[in-house]
């Protein structure tokens, strides 16, 4: 990650893309915990990115952990963000405290394992379970819109997602229903 950071930091476009390809979606899902606004969530990646490539060449060289340093600038983005918005839910009035690097590394890591996770649960699924599960909890489609789409039977989008949280019972996924981060 130090090389790729170095490589971007001296111009690299495609170490650019690689690692935007890579950390989106940790990214997308350590905000998420943040803030619930999905969209506003893409569009502060979306200006992390744009910053990173806008200032490449003034980059710090001596950065221990860069992915770190992105979910740390990312986590200032939506911030700042959130008070030029001055919709601030109430969690969020106030900006917390520094946690500390360790603290910060930690919780980091636990989101990009459950990430792993809960891709490697999913990707056990058969594809219509996978498209199932992706629209009713990561599009937060109700199972009758799901039905409209798909063209099938409400019934059946039940039984569908039911059947696809079965087979995924004891693992992730279910780690990630109890702690409510995801949706």
């Amino acid at each position: 990650m130090k090389q790729a950071w170095l490589d971007i930091r001296n111009g690299d476009k495609q170490r650019f893309i690689t690692l935007y390809d890579e950390l989106y979606e940790p990214l997308f899902h350590y905000a998420l915990a943040l803030c619930k606004d999905r969209e506003l969530v893409k569009e502060c990646i979306h200006l992390l990115f744009c910053e990173l490539w806008e200032t490449h060449e003034r980059l710090p060289v001596d950065v221990q952990n860069p992915k770190f340093y992105l979910f740390t600038w990312l986590r200032r983005i939506l911030f700042r963000q959130l008070k030029s918005q001055m919709v601030v839910p109430a969690e969020m009035i106030e900006e917390p405290a520094e946690a500390s690097y360790e603290d910060q590394q930690i919780a980091i890591e636990q989101a990009v394992e459950l990430q792993q996770k809960l891709q490697a649960a999913l990707s056990r699924l058969t594809k219509k379970q996978q498209r199932y599960i992706d629209l009713k909890f990561f599009q937060n489609k109700s199972y009758e819109e799901i039905a409209a789409l798909e063209n099938a039977a409400v019934r059946t989008v039940y039984n569908v997602i039911y059947e696809a949280i079965k087979s995924m019972r004891g693992q992730a996924f279910l780690l990630l229903l109890a702690s409510g981060k995801w949706w």
